[in-house]
């Protein structure tokens, strides 16, 4: 399974200008010989609105999308709100519930060490995948398996174009 915690992810792509069509076609570069199961996203409303604006309307489909609260702040940005809790919590229940054998999260956040280390108790192996940057150490320490995609990578295996 696939767990993607999509506002770090949305930031990143954007940071470096590149456009995903579909974000399913990235995630089977980083599972074999594994079978995707299942992938999930995690992020608000608003956020996933700009992303789908951005990158078209499929960016996600074939993705299960799980909302969290976004909370508008005084100066119109968006601070969310359980978003991480959710991700946390998917992945322990798959684990515990021997849904899933590998985790792969999609993040650069250092929040998600714990929950690698927990996942791993049940037996479920982990990897992180990092986009556009590179995983804190903490992180890619803490899982089996740390897979960096750059934007080159992205662009030249024909997962993201660049904007213009």
């Amino acid at each position: 399974m696939v767990f993607i915690d999509g506002t770090n992810l949305f930031y990143r792509l954007e940071s470096e200008k590149l456009r995903v069509s579909q974000l399913n076609v990235l995630l089977p570069h980083f599972l074999q010989p594994r079978q995707l199961v299942r992938a999930y996203l995690y992020t608000v409303q608003q956020h996933l609105d700009k992303a789908k604006q951005f990158h078209g309307e499929n960016f996600c489909s074939e993705i299960r999308v799980v909302l969290g609260d976004g909370i508008e702040k005084q100066d119109g940005n968006i601070k969310e709100k359980g978003v991480d809790a959710l991700l946390v919590a998917d992945m322990i229940y798959h684990a515990a519930s021997r849904n899933c054998e590998y985790a792969l999260v999609v993040t650069t956040d250092t929040d998600f060490v714990y929950v690698l280390k927990r996942v791993e108790d049940f037996g479920c192996r982990t990897g992180i995948l990092s986009i556009c940057c590179e995983a804190p150490s903490r992180l890619v320490d803490a899982c089996d398996d740390y897979y960096p995609a750059d934007s080159d990578y992205l662009v030249n295996h024909k997962i993201a174009t660049r904007a213009s």
